[in-house]
């Protein structure tokens, strides 16, 4: 019996345990193997966590690579007074010296922290405030560093990026702005936003119990996180504060409503300067309460041209073979009855050779040539020369693996009526710029083909884009987009353009000294609106558009430079007073900044370069046309 109970005692000491360990040993393997998955993603839920990772947005640069926008790193200074750990007053010091805030606002500052507000519907206390933001990483880290230094707490520093533009009010109106959601809302930034943006993803890792990510710890960086394309401009940077400095003059001596200026290559297209008043400063909100200050006036406004249009319309008399410079027309003494309506001259001319029809500026003479010309042909004139349709400025696709198409989305096309639909004084209206709408870029394309043999070039204004990652260019190349009239016709018309500004024509101060300029003036009229009239409206001859456009050296042009001042309102309000002097200084310090030497006016340059047929790789032919 003793033996029985000694074998159990036995079989009891060894079984128990033995049946204990194989329990435990299919527990840790239910655990460590059947369980596996699906434990190791609950303790992982408990160490690793994420953070959303973005790219930076895509820079904008000039042509010659200054950067003219950037998301630049900026710290948000945050204080949750409920957790300061010195007397409040401290703070207050400390934050104000620091962060050069006056102590009132600080004060204020931190008396919001446990006030109840409305958020998305719900009442929420708030906890923590917004003491600056946008503060310079080197002084966020100052103040990190004496908080920490004085065992204070309860002041955190976030890091955030926001867009800067370096240049402040420089081609503000063209580079743009972003909305509140980091989106292009005008500009360029608008139109290359898809090219701009960079991606984003999540960037997952181990932490400790603090937060902090664990040195040898599970780390896995977010996928297809990148860059956005960095995007370089045609716009130079010196000159574009040349014209910017000028304008600027002109607002300041005559007052006009708003200015213009635009400068652009017209062997390229490419636009070296794009200026308006008034503007803003994209770094600054404050400056855009007024819609006018930011709207992208050289592309949207249009207005009645004068007589600048008077050049575009006898090289389309010489282009067609009506007349020729030499042929005299009877200007009637400044008084001439037509349709009805009595046309005037500013003088009592009496014949005046074509050529001295542009070098003074005829009404009458222009009215007798376009008449000549006939409806149909002025109408084609004015179409080759890219009136009545948007001039696509950025219009721009790009080749795989860049697979898009951008633009400006809004741009005026101004009013060039049909032919047909003309009323009977119309052909001696248009053609010295009554009746016809135009934008400031369109004026500039059609000079520029005058300036380039006949050739116009596509206006653009993206010279490239540059992969971040690759460091691959995606070239914008110059583009022909049509032939407005044949070489020699406009040749001859450049010959007549130089006579506006030597002393007997009307833009003597548009001269620059030691080169040959040709250019034209405008003293527009503007239509006032009066619904009580049975016409619904006047010709105000009080309000103006004074222009003067025109290119240097004339014969082998380095630019061509439009200056539009709109109803100055003292000093004058012809073109050759107002706008003429404006070019002659702007394009003064471009010439000397180029440089441009002396010898550039001459026809030796022109073999030199092999003439003016840069980046011309179709020519489309219109009716005609050469």
């Amino acid at each position: 019996m003793k033996f029985k109970q000694e074998v159990v005692r036995t079989l009891l000491a060894t079984l128990l345990p033995a049946a204990s360990l194989v329990l435990l040993c299919a527990h840790l393997y239910r655990l460590q193997v059947t369980r596996h998955d699906e434990l190791l993603k609950k303790a992982q839920a408990k160490y690793t966590t994420s953070r959303a990772e973005k790219g930076r947005r895509g820079r904008i640069f000039d042509v010659g690579g200054n950067m003219l926008a950037a998301d630049m790193v900026f710290r948000d200074v945050l204080a949750e007074p409920r957790r300061f750990t010195k007397p409040r007053s401290e703070y207050v010091e400390i934050l104000a010296e620091t962060l050069g805030m006056p102590r009132v606002e600080v004060i204020r500052t931190l008396n919001r922290a446990g006030k109840t507000i409305t958020y998305n519907g719900r009442s929420v206390v708030l906890r923590e405030v917004s003491v600056m933001k946008g503060v310079e990483i080197t002084r966020a880290e100052e103040l990190r560093v004496l908080l920490q230094k004085k065992r204070m707490r309860g002041v955190r520093c976030v890091e955030r990026s926001r867009r800067s533009y370096p240049k402040d009010s420089l081609l503000a109106n063209f580079l743009g702005f972003l909305d509140s959601g980091g989106e292009g809302a005008s500009g360029v930034e608008q139109m290359m936003d898809s090219c701009l943006q960079p991606t984003s993803g999540r960037d997952y890792y181990e932490r400790d119990r603090r937060g902090n990510p664990l040195p040898r710890g599970l780390h896995r960086e977010a996928e297809n996180v990148r860059d956005g394309f960095d995007v370089h401009l045609t716009i130079d940077e010196t000159v574009q504060l040349f014209v910017e400095e000028e304008l600027q003059a002109l607002v300041e001596e005559f007052e006009p409503r708003a200015a213009y200026a635009v400068m652009a290559d017209p062997k390229t297209g490419a636009c070296m300067a794009l200026a308006q008043w008034p503007t803003f400063d994209p770094n600054n909100r404050g400056t855009m309460e007024d819609p006018d200050c930011w709207r992208n006036r050289i592309l949207t406004d249009g207005f009645e041209p004068g007589s600048v249009m008077k050049a575009v319309s006898i090289s389309g008399a010489l282009d067609y073979g009506v007349v020729r410079l030499s042929e005299v027309f009877d200007c009637k003494k400044g008084r001439w009855l037509y349709g009805g309506r009595i046309l005037h001259d500013s003088h009592k001319f009496g014949n005046l050779a074509v050529w001295e029809v542009v070098q003074h500026s005829s009404n009458i003479g222009t009215a007798q040539i376009a008449l000549r010309m006939g409806s149909g042909r002025l109408y084609q004139t004015f179409l080759r020369f890219g009136f009545g349709r948007p001039t696509d400025l950025g219009k721009v696709t790009f080749s795989p693996p860049l697979e898009t198409e951008v633009g400006f989305g809004r741009e005026a096309s101004g009013i060039l009526r049909p032919a047909h639909s003309w009323y009977p004084v119309a052909m001696t209206r248009l053609p010295i710029g009554q009746g016809i709408l135009v934008t400031p870029l369109q004026l500039v394309q059609a000079y520029c083909a005058l300036a380039n043999d006949g050739i116009m070039m596509q206006p653009y204004i993206i010279d490239r884009v540059v992969d971040p990652v690759t460091g691959q260019n995606h070239v914008c190349p110059p583009r022909v987009k049509c032939r407005a009239v044949r070489p020699w016709a406009a040749r001859e018309m450049v010959k007549a353009l130089k006579l506006v500004t030597q002393k007997e024509g009307t833009a003597p101060k548009a001269c620059v000294p030691g080169y040959e300029v040709a250019g034209k003036t405008g003293t527009a009229q503007k239509w006032i609106r009066d619904s009580t009239l049975r016409a619904k409206g006047y010709y105000s001859h009080k309000e103006y558009v004074s222009s003067f456009i025109g290119f240097v050296p004339a014969d082998n042009p380095e630019f061509v430079l439009l200056v539009v001042a709109d109803t100055p309102t003292k000093g004058g309000h012809y073109g050759g007073t107002v706008a003429a002097p404006t070019f002659r200084r702007i394009s003064e310090k471009t010439l000397g900044y180029l440089p441009v030497s002396l010898a550039r006016s001459g026809a030796a340059v022109r073999s030199e370069k092999g003439g003016s047929r840069v980046g011309i790789d179709v020519v489309r032919v219109l009716d005609g046309a050469e």
